[in-house]
């Protein structure tokens, strides 16, 4: 048997695991998307320690598993305080300071807790701005820029003062033994209100990939056969996918559309994950559109210059959060009055 990802053959007995069109850490659904004896066991397991983990634990989507209660809260596990998720107190006497969040068993609950960090008193203000310990300036840096000589001229959040100290010796400057800044987990971190950001990177651009070139597969083994993706004009995404191996062009892009016709590019939507599979206008590639929790949307090119100018796989899914259900998606030419696609 072969691989649609490393196109190795290998016996029957690689191919054990079942592979979700859909990370199943995004959903169990009643008629889920499945492929079987067409990913080796090797690179299923490639794709969940080194791709999947980062999707679902890692950007703004994954943390939105438990807002939907996809996943209970008692099963959150953080990235650590070094990850995509950028987390920033937004009011307040911490307001510029660096959080990340972690479950807490006490609270039964998901907390904001501040990462090891400290605050430079700015100079003619009374707020501070925050660096992490790996990341703290030079003194020559600090003293132009922040009061040092002032009272309370360093606060210390997320560690204690020794810990802190031992990165600031670094630097040539000293805390006190007890600095008046230091900050108290007693002022319950997890009611500040905070930014969020996240940073989108290859990792989770392959990881939006392989769900598109798994439902291409899902389609083509029961439209086309199953030889379809084995073809080389599939080479260069699956190698991307697999092996992280770019090209001169983007294969994923972030477009500012929502894939359902009658929903807005901002504002509610329908909740559920989306996946599209079509020819791209010119009719020279074949794209899909991934969208998590509807999201953001993200294209994906399958194919580039395909020659295959009669591809008739138009696809569309819904896989509906509320009743675990998925449901077709019609396009839009092709009829109207129902859940329809662009």
């Amino acid at each position: 048997m072969k691989c649609i990802y490393c196109l190795e053959d290998k016996p029957n007995n690689f191919f054990v695991k079942t592979e979700h069109v859909l990370p199943q850490s995004f959903g169990k659904f009643k008629n889920n998307l499945t492929l079987n004896k067409v990913v080796c066991d090797e690179c299923n397991e490639y794709f969940g320690n080194n791709l999947e983990i980062s999707l679902g634990r890692d950007t703004l989507e994954g943390m939105s598993r438990f807002e939907h209660k996809v996943k209970n809260k008692h099963e959150f596990k953080s990235s650590g305080k070094k990850n995509r998720i950028n987390i920033k107190v937004d009011e307040g006497p911490f307001k510029g300071a660096y959080a990340y969040r972690e479950y807490s068993d006490l609270e039964d609950k998901i907390i904001i807790k501040p990462i090891p960090q400290v605050g430079f008193k700015k100079v003619d203000a009374h707020n501070y701005e925050y660096f992490p310990l790996d990341k703290i300036p030079d003194k020559q840096y600090l003293e132009k820029h922040f009061s040092l000589n002032t009272p309370k001229p360093i606060t210390v959040l997320g560690c204690t003062a020794a810990d802190a100290q031992k990165h600031l010796s670094e630097k040539n400057i000293s805390l006190s033994s007890n600095p008046d800044g230091e900050f108290s987990l007693s002022e319950k971190p997890s009611d500040w209100g905070c930014v969020v950001t996240a940073r989108i990177d290859q990792i989770i651009f392959r990881s939006i990939a392989k769900i598109a070139f798994n439902y291409l597969t899902y389609w083509a083994e029961r439209d086309i056969g199953q030889g379809f993706v084995f073809d080389s004009s599939f080479n260069p995404i699956r190698r991307y996918i697999r092996f992280g191996e770019k090209i001169s062009f983007p294969f994923v892009v972030i477009i500012e559309k929502a894939i359902m016709y009658d929903e807005p590019i901002v504002g509610k939507r329908k909740l559920g994950h989306l996946i599209t599979l079509d020819q791209s206008k010119n009719k020279l590639s074949i794209v899909s559109d991934v969208s998590l929790f509807n999201f953001n949307t993200y294209s994906v090119l399958l194919a580039k210059d395909n020659k295959w100018k009669s591809f008739s796989l138009r696809k569309g899914n819904f896989f509906n959060i509320a009743n675990k259900e998925v449901l077709e998606l019609i396009p839009r030419d092709m009829i109207s009055g129902q859940e329809i696609i662009n």
